[in-house]
């Protein structure tokens, strides 16, 4: 009788010893974490404008070769040092025989550049090269603006340490670390309507946008351009983590 119960033993703990040989399941460590949002902005300066030039040419067919050298010629005298370069340029011929060009060139001028700048495209007009400020813009350039945004996120940084060292320091038994971290830039600031102020409207007038097909050439008018800075805004989210205490 004895050794019948001990064989039965055995065979009742054979599927419970088969059990413990599966896999053992290791799960990850778990985070505590904080998680902080800040926000800084800045302006965003440029000393320069972006200026647009409407030119107006009417040539013979013997003359058509020469005149995209004709306008660029003329237009470099009107600032020293600038770069035009062509955005636009259209021809079209009339019975008569003549070839219209039109053309806008762009380039961004100094302040000192656009004194008198009005002046100088009129002397620089003739009968069949007329030459007309179109537009200008104190927009600060995308590297001004990339620029600007490195030192905000530069300062966000700073921002961010600064708080990590204030969490470990309240939470002396813990280790804290950066987890995770987005930047997500915000709206810039809307600028002053140049465009508004140089057609003679208020500053308080919405500038409705106009496609560009249908835009006339207007007269540049110095009292009009007075933007020169943009503010922009730039937010990080942060998620500090440390290994939570085993239980």
């Amino acid at each position: 009788m004895r050794s019948t119960a001990i064989a039965f033993a055995l065979v009742l703990l054979a599927p419970l010893a088969g059990a413990q040989t599966g896999p053992i399941i290791a799960y990850p460590p778990q985070n505590d974490m904080v998680s902080l949002s800040l926000t800084m902005e800045d302006w965003v300066e440029t000393e320069t404008a972006r200026t647009e030039l409407s030119v107006d040419a009417s040539l013979s067919g013997s003359d058509a070769g020469k005149a995209r050298g004709d306008i660029l010629g003329a237009v470099k005298a009107l600032a020293q040092g600038a770069e035009w370069r062509f955005t636009a340029f259209n021809r079209n011929q009339d019975a008569s025989g003549l070839e219209h060009w039109h053309a806008v060139l762009e380039a961004r001028l100094a302040e000192s550049q656009l004194g008198g700048l009005s002046d100088r495209a009129k002397q620089a007009s003739k009968p069949g090269l007329q030459i007309a400020i179109q537009n200008t813009d104190f927009t600060p350039t995308l590297a001004e603006f990339e620029a600007a945004k490195a030192k905000l996120r530069g300062a966000l940084y700073k921002k961010v340490n600064e708080a990590l060292a204030q969490l470990n320091q309240a939470e002396s038994d813990r280790k804290y670390r950066i987890m995770d971290i987005e930047f997500e830039d915000g709206p810039a600031s809307p600028r002053i309507a140049v465009q508004a102020m140089a057609r003679g409207l208020e500053q308080s007038t919405p500038l409705m946008p106009i496609p560009a097909q249908t835009q006339a050439p207007r007269a540049f008018n110095p009292a009009g351009d007075v933007q020169r800075s943009q503010k922009i805004q730039i937010s990080v989210g942060v998620i500090f983590a440390t290994l939570a205490p085993r239980e």
